[in-house]
């Protein structure tokens, strides 16, 4: 009876500690999808392709047919859009094309944007594959695919990301939210039979910037062209405009090429321009380049270029534009919006390239990733230089140096550079953000990268490091790159002096620097979550950056943004909005906004309330020790058998274990009473710690990692910000963790000669975990002992020991009730702890590369020693 009642508490307590974790959301992830649906732009403004006379686009945007992988129904979704959940997801869509398209003209399926990985299908028939969510990418249609009047395209697409070998890999604490779906322009592109496939503009300056000698350096392809030109030499000439006033500027001589069936030859236009208006972000002036094809007099082809000129130099460790030396004053962008997720309307990317020009800025991040062609071509004319990067952010060594990561991150560079080469905005191309440069073996995917940049385009390469003062690779690349977060204000002039300092031949650059608010806060910036002490720490990091001279900063950053896992360290109702932005994910202003356009603009700084903000101490911990220390006093001292049994225990184990054995009463009451009290300590002990802890960046670092299940996160980030629910819940873990020792040790004990009971096996794991009432001091006292990641790690350390202490006094009592030598227990103990341990890393591993990201973490934490 009395196992019988035993085996239905522990069922019981199992059942609670389940209930908890709400396993309805279990059920799945909320599909949803976020619609943009607008036409694709056309015109001289278009993203890519600017439309000519000789060209036509099929616009695939609007209705298209929507299946997620395991439904069977199709419905009708709006496209562009994006999915915010992961998973695989098949869009199709009807397309009519006339006769005069499909055998008159070559066809180009033009994608703005699919993420992560997609393949085409045309009628059935399979065309392409392609990888990489932020980059876009052009596919020739073959003419036998296609049919006349009604074709079907269809797009499979999976944002399914991992820690191993996609770009990003699957995302820790701090990403962008990993959208999927066709959430950019889509459409088909005809040319004629002969077309301009790609252009690039080279240029140099004569003294006084009074001339410019430059060069148009492209292809011409054609398809099966013996039918239509009975002459195969056609004319390539250049014209060149003015883009704001439409002033005709020059016309080269035409340039013959002999062209055959289905070939592509490169050409080389040169042309020159006397006193040409320069690009600045003051300034910045465009011209139109149209390539014209012709052939016996007609116009066969025109392939537009919109770009500016202008001079940018790296000499003696600063940035020079046309002969004056520019200091970034930037903030970097995400590609998000409530509304509209990453695919975002025409409206919305021209409304946040206004504010951020508005804010007095000349340059933006784009991070970490290539943005919407439409915003390069926003930041060419409103006057914004651009850093551009592709999205390897957060890479342990062992995974960024592998040959596929690498063959990845190049075939993303060429796509990045390819589509945006002509942009005058494009100060530099970024290889990453915040890998592991801390690490000699780093140096092999930096040196390979920024080579291979230099082979396409020759812009000054960077990437951005968090490696302090270890960071190995930074001599491989143009321009020194550095994110600095921390609070101590001496702290961050000693890490940016040190930076400056190191690399002085370099132009030095603060790619990232801000903090984190609680959404709503307004208590002045004595409160550190609060917007007025954003907006401070902005100001006086500005200022100490623009004192030590720097080539630059960005402020991380313009707005909000959602991401990919629950961040602990904001006690925000949405722990997967990240609230670091100067204005809010709705495009509100904050007041650092204000600070940075009096700084960027030299206005007046608007006062900033201090408030009389305090730090809120909670109660409960001191209150939970107390209890417990009173109430073990009480029964100690009010009862002689108690106060007996407590003290063979503690001193005398062997005694106190055998007389267990030998079924002397020990009563399921004492052990019980202990049972809790020993809960109830390593559970205020444990939570006091994780509250202590919850806004460590280190921490919530560590959790995302272990706790993979998001949702799971999620209510844990809800409890630990709760003290009162924290020391319960910590405290009901205990006592199953008590409950399920105590039914491993009954297990075990049928492998054994002699019999034991359920009570004995319950009463030698609580009474062995007796060491742990001696934390009930540190309860009382653990919230103002810790005041930071090192110190909760002494602390825990305590913890530790005791628990230590207590598993070997459990290895002692085991052997006693089992009558087995105790270095035959230790020994089948230590065997299990390491095929467990075992199993459990090298799960972690292969899942998630736990080994990389463990070395990773100790070049972070060695980055500011």
């Amino acid at each position: 009876m009395l196992k019988d009642k035993v085996r239905k508490i522990f069922l019981l307590v199992l059942l609670l500690s389940f209930s908890i974790f709400n396993l309805n959301a279990l059920q799945g992830e909320e599909r949803k999808f976020f619609i943009n649906g607008q036409p694709t732009l056309i015109g001289i403004d278009a993203g890519m392709f600017q439309d000519t006379n000789t060209r036509l686009k099929v616009d695939l945007s609007g209705k298209w047919l929507v299946k997620v992988e395991g439904e069977k129904k199709w419905s009708e979704i709006l496209i562009p859009s994006a999915y915010d959940f992961n998973g695989k997801v098949i869009f199709r869509k009807s397309f009519e094309l006339q006769d005069s398209v499909v055998h008159d003209r070559a066809l180009f399926l033009v994608a703005y944007g699919i993420n992560y990985e997609c393949q085409i299908f045309i009628n059935g028939q399979f065309l392409s594959k392609h990888i990489g969510g932020y980059t876009s990418f052009v596919v020739r249609i073959p003419e036998r695919m296609l049919n006349i009047g009604e074709n079907v395209l269809e797009i499979r697409v999976s944002n399914e990301l991992n820690s191993k070998s996609t770009i990003p890999l699957r995302p820790q604490v701090w990403a962008w939210r990993n959208y999927g779906g066709i959430y950019r322009d889509i459409y088909i592109l005809a040319t004629p039979k002969v077309w301009i496939d790609d252009a690039k503009v080279n240029y140099s300056f004569g003294t006084n910037y009074a001339l410019l000698n430059g060069e148009v350096e492209g292809y011409i392809a054609s398809d099966e062209i013996s039918k239509i030109f009975a002459d195969k030499t056609f004319d390539l000439k250049l014209q060149i405009i003015e883009k704001d006033k439409e002033v005709f500027i020059t016309e080269t001589q035409p340039v013959k090429v002999l062209l055959d069936n289905s070939r592509s030859l490169k050409f080389k236009i040169p042309f020159t321009i006397f006193n040409p208006k320069l690009w600045s972000p003051d300034s910045p002036s465009l011209y139109i380049l149209k390539i014209i094809v012709m052939n016996s007099g007609k116009i066969v082809d025109e392939y537009v270029i919109v770009t500016g000129f202008r001079d940018l130099k790296i000499s003696n460790g600063d940035i020079y534009l046309n002969g004056t030396r520019l200091v970034l004053k930037g903030i970097s962008r995400h590609e998000d919006h409530p509304k509209f997720g990453s695919a975002l309307s025409y409206e919305e990317m021209e409304k946040d390239i206004v504010l951020i020009k508005n804010m007095g800025a000349n340059a933006v991040r784009l991070g970490h990733y290539p943005a919407h062609p439409y915003v390069l071509n926003l930041c060419d004319r409103y006057g914004l230089f651009v850093l551009e990067e592709i999205p390897v952010w957060n890479v342990p060594v062992d995974i960024l140096t592998s040959a596929r990561f690498v063959s990845l991150a190049k075939d993303y560079v060429s796509e990045m550079i390819n589509r945006d080469k002509n942009h005058p905005s494009v100060l530099a191309w970024g290889i990453g953000n915040e890998f592991d440069s801390a690490d000699e073996n780093a140096r092999k995917y930096v040196g390979e990268l920024a080579k291979f940049v230099k082979s396409i385009d020759d812009r000054p390469v960077y990437y951005a490091s968090r490696m302090i003062k270890n960071d190995l690779c930074v001599d491989l690349v143009d321009l020194a790159c550095v994110n600095v977060y921390v609070d101590d204000v001496q702290k961050f002039v000693d890490y940016i002096s040190y930076w400056k300092k190191k690399y002085a031949d370099k132009p030095v650059i603060i790619t990232e620097y801000g903090k984190a608010v609680q959404i709503g806060n307004r208590n002045g910036y004595s409160d550190p979550l609060s917007y007025e002490s954003q907006a401070k720490y902005i100001l006086e990091r500005y200022r100490l950056i623009q004192e030590s001279d720097f080539d630059g900063s960005f402020v991380w950053i313009f707005a909000d943004w959602r991401g990919e896992r629950p961040i602990l360290t904001l006690p925000n109702p949405d722990p997967y909005l990240y609230t670091m932005g100067v204005m809010s994910y709705d495009r509100e202003k904050r007041p650092a906004y204000e600070v940075l356009k009096a700084l960027y603009t030299d206005g007046k700084v608007p006062q900033l309330a201090i408030g009389d903000y305090s730090e809120n101490i909670p109660a409960v911990y001191t209150i939970a020790g107390i209890i417990l220390l009173l109430f073990l006093s009480y029964i100690y001292y009010s009862y002689r058998w108690f106060r007996e049994n407590l003290n063979r225990a503690i001193f005398r184990p062997y005694n106190f274990f055998a007389d267990v054995r030998d079924q002397y009463l020990i009563s399921i009451g004492q052990t019980t009473i202990i049972a809790l009290i020993i809960s109830a300590t390593l559970g205020v002990f444990s939570a006091g710690i994780l509250n202590r802890l919850k806004e460590n960046e280190f921490l919530d670092y560590i959790l995302t990692h272990l706790i993979f299940v998001d949702w799971l996160k999620v209510k844990l980030i809800s409890i630990i910000w709760s003290p009162v629910s924290s020391s319960f819940y910590c405290s009901l873990f205990s006592f199953a963790f008590v409950l399920i020792l105590t039914l491993l040790v009954q297990f075990f004990s049928s492998f054994v000669k002699v019999r034991v009971f359920l009570t004995h096996s319950y009463s030698i794991v609580v009474w062995s975990f007796l060491p742990v009432i001696f934390l009930i001091p540190i309860d009382m006292i653990l919230y103002r002992v810790i005041t930071g990641f090192e110190s909760g790690a002494v602390i825990l350390g305590i913890g530790f020991v005791i628990l230590l202490i207590s598993f070997v006094r459990l290895i002692k009592g085991i052997s006693i009730i089992y009558e087995v030598k105790q270095t035959r227990v230790t020994l089948v103990v230590l065997i299990l702890i390491f095929v467990f341990s075992a199993l459990v890393l090298l799960f972690y591993d292969y899942e998630f590369s736990s080994f990389a990201y463990l070395k990773f973490l100790v070049n972070i934490l060695n980055s500011v020693k």
